[in-house]
């Protein structure tokens, strides 16, 4: 495998280890990377695709809009007299009972996954406050327009063995399906263990959204 891997290198490269440069497993290759990536983006948990944006509420409306490529939301709060304030994510029947009038307002409290880019808040907000919204987000998939990203910079050997498993599946062998598919488990765990370092604190277990540490046996 090259250092660094680039799109180029990682379909050279699985033609070289599957022994297979034929047209129909040229042309499906593509599909091997994005399956790959969709599944790294469900099973990895790093800081690296952690961001935040900076906006605002509007005033008497109960949604806000939020990033387009937003995967998971960690956290969303409010300033009120230069103090923030986090609010709780709850699900939506929680927030539409607990303020079924949209027309009333208030100083926000909870909010709720409306749709896949719009969120519910309650109170509606009586002002435009200043918001902060921290999620992880979704990132571009490698292909001829996008040499590198995050996977292939920081999860190469998760990107190839995810690959190449989905490479033996196209090809139907099993047995190195299997081979492959448990190279690229360990290869997740590496990177989400490393993920779990960074996040340690002076609490007792590191936090995770994956739920038990495996370093230490802790949630």
């Amino acid at each position: 495998m090259a250092n660094p891997m680039t799109y180029t290198s990682l379909t050279s490269d699985l033609q070289t280890w599957m022994e297979n440069s034929g047209t129909d497993f040229v042309a499906q290759i593509p599909n091997f990377i994005f399956a790959t990536e969709f599944r790294l983006s469900r099973e990895i948990d790093p800081i690296g695709l952690e961001s935040q944006q900076t906006s605002a509420f509007t005033a008497n409306s109960a949604y806000l809009n939020i990033p387009t490529d937003t995967k998971v939301i960690n956290y969303l709060n409010i300033i009120v007299n230069n103090e923030k304030s986090f609010l709780q994510i709850k699900p939506i029947e929680y927030c539409q009972e607990y303020w079924p009038n949209v027309s009333t307002t208030g100083v926000p409290k909870y909010f709720a996954n409306f749709t896949d880019d719009i969120l519910l808040i309650a109170p509606t907000p009586d002002s435009g406050y200043t918001t902060e919204l921290g999620y992880v987000s979704n990132i571009a998939g490698l292909s001829s327009n996008v040499s590198t990203n995050w996977y292939s910079n920081n999860a190469p050997f998760g990107l190839l063995y995810g690959c190449l498993s989905e490479a033996n599946l196209f090809t139907k062998n099993l047995e190195d399906y299997t081979i492959y598919n448990k190279k690229y488990t360990e290869a997740v765990t590496t990177v989400n263990n490393q993920a779990r370092r960074r996040r340690r604190t002076d609490y007792k277990f590191p936090g995770s959204p994956l739920g038990e540490n495996t370093i230490t046996g802790g949630q």
